[in-house]
């Protein structure tokens, strides 16, 4: 069992559970890279939309079946032994995978607009694949869906399943009405578990937490983290803008302002205070100059 402790709305995590989160989140990180290998080799090699081609397509999809081989070998580690990479994906992949189809048409809608404006002007490739990329990030992090279906199939009953649609629904109610006022205070750690308990897997949440209610502890950034989330980044934009309302208001007292941040970076639990200090006092510096 593992646990966390949100400022007194305790998340409990089972092994089944536990076993699930470890699934997806390595899915995560094999469809990062995938996506980000994919967006390297094409902004190396692409430099217009002429020559976006089936080369590129099966790079794509050539990084999708090495992720698909991974989902094989988590399948085989529970011991199921009678799927293999062609029943896998035939079976179980192909109604999550989507890359192919969106990248043609992409690929036709770039050649069908070129040849209305018969032009040779060359369109910006690079939102082009970062679109790509993410649609190849989607293939490649839906493969863990398709692992729990095979699992949950086959009678393994180590994993939980994934979040169904109603529990999502009644998360996104709960988490609406508890960011809007609707709930006391009084009912806020209940509320909390539900939300999170309900649907662990909405980053909006734990930004929220972390902004509204604080994070001494740093329970909610590891608990994020724990789900595959990094709020670091987070906290130092919090930072960024306590830091810009201070010295709007004007500060006096420089030593005063220093305080006021590292008591906000205790609050929301941001462990790189000095940095932020050294800011301010920069700031300060620069503006009394």
């Amino acid at each position: 069992m593992i646990t966390f402790d949100i400022n007194g709305a305790i998340i409990k995590f089972d092994d089944k559970r536990n076993n699930y989160n470890t699934i997806r989140n390595n899915f995560k990180n094999y469809a990062n890279e995938s996506s980000q290998l994919f967006k390297t080799y094409c902004l190396e090699n692409i430099s217009n939309t002429r020559h976006l081609n089936e080369k590129y397509l099966d790079y794509g999809k050539k990084l999708i079946n090495e992720v698909i081989r991974k989902g094989v070998e988590t399948i085989v580690s529970y011991n199921i032994i009678t799927i293999d990479f062609k029943l896998f994906k035939e079976i179980y992949c192909d109604k999550y995978l989507d890359f192919e189809r969106l990248f043609n048409n992409v690929s036709r809608d770039l050649s069908n607009t070129k040849n209305k404006r018969n032009s040779s002007k060359f369109f910006d490739i690079k939102p082009i694949i970062s679109k790509l990329s993410e649609y190849l990030f989607n293939d490649c992090f839906s493969v863990h869906l398709a692992i729990l279906d095979a699992l949950i199939e086959n009678g393994v009953t180590d994993v939980n399943s994934y979040i169904d649609k109603k529990s999502i629904r009644q998360s996104n109610a709960l988490f609406n009405n508890y960011k809007d006022g609707f709930i006391s205070k009084l009912d806020g750690c209940k509320v909390v578990q539900k939300i999170i308990m309900s649907n662990p897997y909405r980053r909006e949440v734990y930004e929220f937490l972390v902004k509204e209610d604080g994070d001494f502890s740093c329970e909610i950034e590891n608990l994020a983290y724990y789900l595959g989330f990094d709020l670091k980044e987070y906290k130092s934009s919090l930072m960024d803008i306590y830091i810009k309302e201070l010295i709007d208001r004007g500060v006096s007292d420089i030593e005063a302002a220093k305080e006021k941040v590292r008591k906000y970076a205790k609050y929301i639990g941001c462990k790189d205070d000095s940095i932020f200090i050294t800011r301010i006092d920069a700031i300060y510096t620069f503006e009394n100059a």
